[in-house]
């Protein structure tokens, strides 16, 4: 009986010490694993509190960006529209350089033409008078008079010129149109002989040339 009680109580006894030793242990690893903890939580707000400075980093990039983009957008349209408007102005330009180019045309001889109307006139009154005289050379007179006033005019306002006096002179092709020819022991080139139709220069520039005949050297 005896042996059975302490062999109790040692059982007692160790189940004791190993309480202890566990108490003692856990007592050794709470502060580790608070520690852990708490660094985990250190962590983890740090990283919140750096993940929420990157998102207003990025906030403010995208805010940045997004005014960037507006002012773009509207210097854009201010382009398109000056664009717009330039087309259009070279458009209207364009036009008007037709229609004026249109009615230059249309009205380039309107000089020249009120300068012969009068000659139209005294062209008329001849005819007129020569219906009611027999007088054939005064109507011859009056006609010449009217041909005197065209060259005159054609001549002082538009640079008409006749070639005149051209009989007797060397032949030139590049004023004279040669008609008919004949050979003549007279000249010793070729010499215009007869006028028979008359030539005209405007300003120093052949207009018309003049329908001749040509004499050349008999052989």
């Amino acid at each position: 009986m005896g042996h059975i009680q302490t062999v109790v109580q040692s059982h007692i006894l160790a189940e004791q010490d190993n309480a202890m030793n566990r108490e003692v242990m856990n007592k050794k690893e709470q502060p580790v694993f608070d520690n852990e903890e708490t660094l985990k939580e250190e962590t983890l707000e740090e990283n919140c509190a750096h993940l929420e400075g990157e998102d207003e980093s990025l906030l403010s990039e995208i805010e940045a960006l997004r005014e960037e983009n507006e002012k773009l957008t509207t210097q854009l349209n201010e382009q398109k529209e000056e664009y717009v408007r330039k087309v259009a102005d070279l458009d209207n330009f364009r036009k008007r350089l037709l229609r004026e180019k249109e009615a230059a045309i249309q009205f380039a001889n309107e000089r020249l033409i009120n300068d012969l109307i009068p000659i139209l006139d005294d062209f008329e009154r001849a005819i007129e008078a020569g219906s009611q005289t027999d007088d054939v050379k005064a109507y011859a007179e009056g006609v010449e008079l009217i041909q005197r006033h065209l060259l005159e005019t054609l001549s002082k306002g538009w640079g008409l010129k006749r070639m005149d006096d051209i009989v007797g002179k060397e032949f030139s092709p590049h004023e004279h149109e040669a008609m008919l020819m004949e050979e003549s022991d007279k000249v010793d080139s070729e010499t215009v002989l007869a006028e028979l139709q008359k030539g005209y220069y405007l300003h120093d520039r052949v207009l018309r040339t003049a329908k001749v005949k040509v004499g050349k050297p008999a052989h």
